[in-house]
């Protein structure tokens, strides 16, 4: 068995350990693919048939590299039958032979998100719901939740604050549309992603014969990232592993960061509570990242409460020290990162920088340095100038500088909703290819032209005809001016603020990032108008796509959550600053923090030879410059990793000598060999004296992102508030890292 002896002590324990429940825990870059599936081609060669075997992986790609790893050890054997796949493809497979028990057809169609959202579109707009109040997206993830925490409706009925919660937020319909929307999908015989889940579960509850069956054909249970799994997942998980008892999970607590998809980090935390006779192997050699950088790691994670206990540690050298760089603006940290990744080049490629950030929007200012120094990049997800919301607002500007522009006319025109629907839309363009007229003369004349639109819809053009005037006719002082004016105007922030979702913040923060671009040309170009920043935000896209496909030496730029699993010689985090990482949203509760400090652990964990971190003394956010203070994390790194380091703009270079530190006065001082002394905040806790604050019920305060609100309750010695905000939005706040004043 050669595959044996390629693993060290501890990975072959964990290989040859077949029987029973056992959890693997696995720090980054241990190894763990390896011996997951030296595990699976092990059960294979006692003999055991893989259509025994059940392998649960979260990407298709896994799933694949994961049989043909385990191929290439059992050459000898077929794999054809080995039930091997993500959670959703699998049950679907098991779906599909015993739908009918059910009361589906084998022949029922998966929806897609998109079509889920569009099957709720119509239930609101069947039953004549405000659609302002009862926004398809935010209805969607709500059910999505709920169907993962195992509530269905008639539980969910059942539920006295949730009824109150919904009354609360003048949405007392969302049960009716959640009873409705299941219906209808059992109707239709559709399924959504997580009705793949909950049909399977009740599969297995209310149809013994079935559950025996697959309890008998699946001997050995694998289940790769578990610390990435939910409740729904783990109780389907405990059903079929009840008979056999031979299930293995590998994962890493400390790499738990997507509770925002309903991932559960307590599965992995309780799981030898769950299964007390549990075998427990812990993979802590690394064998990606030098010493220093996992010093870096294990310091900053030693911090969170809810952790299971492990050390990770490498044979490999000491390595570089961790580079924080102080900028002194956003732009500028753009530009740091470019000039060091062109100061490395040639001696390392463009490929060997990976650039990570908290938040989508970010990358903006990253990518104008890129650019700047003409540095070849790919920006994973989507490049800033093509998210949708971008497109949205650009296509506004578009049609004031060109009101002939039809294909961005038709993008706004119920952008946001107007109620202005596709028949009408397609009458207007028939009626101006017959005429002879342009779209916006269509809009301009709707009340005298003959066209089969109904009065109240031509209310609606015709309104929107003249808001884009009143832009397009009125004097502006610059673009930025006339851009900020036309968001106020359409509320495009306040109505995406009421859906309260991840996809909805992340598109706030796009928007007002697009401001920020505006801002910074209109400072640096004398010709500020909104035509020039539209010629500049064109070019950038063409080039971009222009560059991705013809070379692939690119330095590769994503939010955090996209990098897991990935390494790279270099790695670069930035925005190292309160309210950004950890995110503003993560300053309710003490859990959340954790999180964000376990992103953070990701992001540092990927960089083979070098981290780099950078935070800013001013960035321009929500249309002013702001100065955040540095992240409460940078404190919690051991700083015997950490070399610090400055750059500016102005100065056009990095500062390379060390820092010599002195602490004044909640400061830090700075000296060089030059005797140049400049002063930087001090990383210090940020935390607030209650008892000075004089908190109590009824206390009005203005928050920094909510703005006014009402104390409703104060708990923990005054550590939490409950406060009511305007449109009886309710948040529970961290007192001591709130940003908030006392209104008298």
């Amino acid at each position: 068995m050669q595959y044996l002896d390629s693993l060290n002590s501890i990975q072959k324990e964990c290989v040859e350990n077949t029987e029973g429940a056992m959890i693997i825990i696995s720090g980054p870059g241990s190894g763990k693919t390896r011996v997951i599936t030296c595990k699976i081609a092990h059960i294979i060669n006692m003999g055991i048939n893989p259509h025994n075997i059940l392998a649960l992986t979260f990407t298709n790609k896994s799933a694949k590299e994961m049989v043909t790893r385990i191929q290439s050890i059992v050459t000898e054997k077929p794999l054809w039958n080995l039930w091997a796949g993500t959670f959703h493809a699998i049950f679907a497979k098991i779906l599909r032979i015993e739908a009918e028990l059910i009361g589906f057809s084998r022949h029922f169609t998966i929806l897609d998100n998109d079509d889920s959202k569009s099957m709720i579109k119509r239930i609101i707009q069947d039953h004549k719901l405000d659609k302002e109040i009862y926004k398809p997206n935010a209805i969607f993830s709500k059910i999505s939740l709920l169907k993962n925490n195992l509530i269905d409706p008639e539980k969910y009925e059942k539920d006295y604050e949730m009824q109150k919660t919904d009354n609360t937020k003048n949405q007392p319909k969302f049960l009716f549309i959640y009873k409705t929307y299941i219906a209808r999908c059992k109707q239709n015989g559709n399924m959504d992603f997580d009705d793949l889940l909950v049909n399977t579960l009740n599969l297995f509850k209310k149809n013994t014969g079935a559950l025996n069956k697959y309890q008998d054909t699946f001997k050995y249970i694998l289940i790769d990232e578990f610390q990435d799994t939910n409740i729904l997942q783990l109780e389907i998980i405990k059903i079929l592993a009840q008979k056999n008892k031979n299930l293995c999970v590998v994962g890493d607590d400390s790499q738990s960061i997507y509770s925002f998809r309903g991932a559960n980090i307590n599965n992995i935390l309780s799981f030898s509570t769950l299964y007390t006779n549990a075998k427990v192997f812990r993979l802590e050699e690394n064998y990606r990242s030098t010493k220093i950088i996992l010093d870096a790691a294990n310091s900053l994670i030693s911090h969170n409460e809810q952790k299971l206990e492990k050390i990770i540690w490498t044979k490999q050298g000491t390595g570089k020290k961790i580079q924080l760089t102080k900028t002194d603006s956003d732009k500028s940290e753009g530009l740091l990162i470019a000039k060091k990744i062109k100061a490395a080049f040639p001696t390392n490629n463009y490929s060997d920088h990976l650039i990570l950030y908290r938040m989508n929007s970010q990358s903006r200012s990253i990518e104008d340095g890129l650019r700047r120094l003409n540095i070849n990049y790919k920006v994973f997800g989507m490049s800033f100038y093509k998210r949708k919301e971008i497109k949205d607002v650009l296509a506004y500007l578009k049609v004031l500088v060109n009101t002939q522009d039809e294909e961005s006319l038709l993008r706004i025109i119920n952008f946001p909703t107007r109620g202005i629907g596709k028949t009408s839309i397609e009458r207007m363009r028939d009626f101006s290819i017959k005429d002879k007229m342009t779209l916006w003369e269509v809009f301009k004349n709707i009340y005298e032209i003959e066209i089969n639109i109904n009065e109240g819809i031509k209310n609606k053009i015709y309104s929107f005809y003249e808001l884009l005037k009143k832009f397009s006719t009125e004097t502006f002082e610059n673009a930025f001016v006339l851009t900020s004016a036309l968001i106020d105007s359409l509320s495009l922030i306040e109505i995406l603020s009421q859906e309260n979702t991840i996809e909805s913040t992340s598109k706030i923060e796009n928007i007002r990032e697009l401001l920020n671009a505006i801002k910074s040309f209109c400072d640096e170009h004398k010709n500020n108008t909104v035509s020039n920043f539209l010629d500049q935000s064109v070019l950038v896209n063409e080039n971009e796509n222009t560059e991705s496909l013809e070379n692939k030496n690119y330095v590769s730029l994503m939010t955090i959550h996209q990098s897991k699993g990935l390494e790279f010689s270099h790695v670069h985090i930035i925005g190292m600053e309160e309210n950004i990482f950890p995110s503003q949203q993560a300053m309710f509760s003490i859990k959340d923090i954790e999180e964000e400090r376990r992103l953070l652990y990701v992001a540092i964990t990927r960089a083979k030879e070098q981290v780099h971190l950078s935070y800013c003394y001013t960035r321009f956010r929500f249309n002013s410059y702001i100065n955040n203070e540095p992240s409460r994390f940078l404190n919690e790194i051991d700083q015997r990793c950490i070399e610090k380091l400055e750059f500016s703009n102005t100065k056009n270079h990095v500062a390379k000598k060390k820092f010599m530190q002195k602490k004044i006065q909640g400061e830090i001082k700075i000296g060089y060999q030059k005797k140049k002394l400049i002063k930087i905040p001090h990383l210090k806790n940020h935390e607030k004296n209650n008892e000075k604050l004089n908190l109590t019920i009824g206390t009005k305060i203005k928050h920094n992102i909510f703005g006014i609100g009402k104390i409703l309750d104060l708990t923990e010695s005054n550590q939490k508030m409950k406060i009511e905000f305007k449109n009886n939005n309710i948040k529970t706040i961290l007192v001591r890292y709130a940003k908030f004043d006392i209104i008298d």
